[in-house]
């Protein structure tokens, strides 16, 4: 399953304007194989896990049989007796990143898992970098519904060729929700949408999200400035600065909403063979442009991300931040008339700043 990456209308969407999303070329894989000692094994190398369990101590079934519609619930709803259990099997961890993992595990098994199994290994490794906003734990949530769906008999192996297609993502989309709640609280559902139907996605907070259509894969350069930063942080200041300049912000966060319905509209257009793959790429260009200034504005740019523009404009090239900015990723649109040595020649530039840099694609295939 892919990861995602926001092409338009960050922070903003915030405040119930449109942002955009797809699909990354950068994934993650799962290998899964039943075994028949009694015994289920997790191994998450990217993250540091390697953990087993006897079956039978798992509490599989539990919600079908003890707990009625616990299923349908927010997992944090889930009774305080069936989460200790849960906790006391996750064991010890040193970072978040392994506790959320393994709780979004077990909890599916919970509301997936029959009441008896022979056992399984299931290993997991990513592409998606941990923690640059380019949805690693969605991409894993939906690889790990997947598996469970199918080990469990929910969901045909061979789903993803299946003339029920659709019903089958739309199952694997439900539960990989569950598992993103468990690990985020409260996330928009965005991310496991793209992980799973890959494409690209139009959503507005609280209002749901629509799959954008005419979206053809585009090529990417994919820089991560690996400067740490704090999604929250950079929330709440946004928030300070439209709440003491409102006649100022709520015009700019206006536009970047205006930005996605831009691009929404071109993707309409060329498919309707109304623009040329050309012209759409740039003006998808001039938006990126447009929507990093934008966010620029409100305070969210970092020196890190800045150098990555100024090195990418030398070659010709548009790039935007991408997710909470503050350091972390960037996008830089590669025209199909690119040439590959103008590339490596990027790369190799912002390879001596200590930034990491991947050539991919969007709006990809999902699961």
């Amino acid at each position: 399953a892919p990861g995602k990456v926001i092409l338009f209308g960050e922070h903003a969407v915030v405040y119930q304007k449109t942002a955009v999303a797809a699909s990354l070329g950068l994934r993650s894989y799962l290998y899964l194989e039943q075994r028949q000692d009694g015994q289920c094994h997790l191994l998450l190398p990217d993250v540091g896990i390697n953990k087993t369990w006897a079956i039978k101590d798992i509490p599989m079934g539990q919600a079908h049989i003890d707990i009625g519609l616990f299923c349908f619930t927010h997992p944090m709803s889930m009774p305080e007796e069936l989460k200790s259990r849960l906790v006391t099997l996750m064991g010890s961890v040193t970072n978040a990143s392994q506790e959320s993992a393994i709780m979004a595990f077990l909890y599916l098994l919970v509301i997936l898992g029959p009441t008896q199994t022979t056992g399984f290994t299931l290993c997991m490794r990513s592409f998606v970098p941990v923690g640059a906003g380019l949805g690693s734990s969605a991409s894993y949530s939906v690889v790990l519904a997947t598996s469970l769906l199918i080990l469990f008999g929910h969901l045909p192996y061979d789903f993803a060729t299946s003339t029920n297609k659709e019903v089958y993502l739309n199952k694997i989309n439900e539960y990989a929700f569950k598992a993103e709640q468990v690990i985020h609280g409260n996330p928009s559902g965005v991310d496991n949408a793209v992980a799973t139907f890959g494409g690209a996605k139009s959503f507005i907070k609280g209002k749901g999200f629509s799959t954008l259509e005419g979206f053809t894969s585009l090529r990417l350069l994919l820089t991560n400035t690996r400067v740490p930063r704090s999604t929250s942080a950079l929330v709440a200041g946004v928030g300070a600065k439209r709440a003491r300049y409102p006649e100022v912000i709520d015009p700019i966060l206006d536009s970047i909403d205006k930005v996605s319905l831009r691009c929404r509209d071109a993707l309409k257009k060329c498919e309707n063979q109304e623009l040329t793959r050309g012209q759409l790429v740039e003006e998808l260009e001039d938006l990126m442009d447009i929507n990093h200034c934008l966010l620029h504005a409100l305070g969210v740019s970092h020196t890190s991300l800045e150098t990555v523009r100024s090195i990418t404009a030398k070659h010709g090239l548009k790039t935007k931040l991408t997710g909470a900015g503050g350091g972390g990723c960037a996008v830089t649109v590669l025209r199909e008339d690119t040439q590959q040595s103008t590339i490596d020649t990027v790369v190799k530039s912002l390879g001596t700043q200590g930034y990491d840099c991947y050539q991919t694609l969007v709006g990809g295939v999902g699961a």
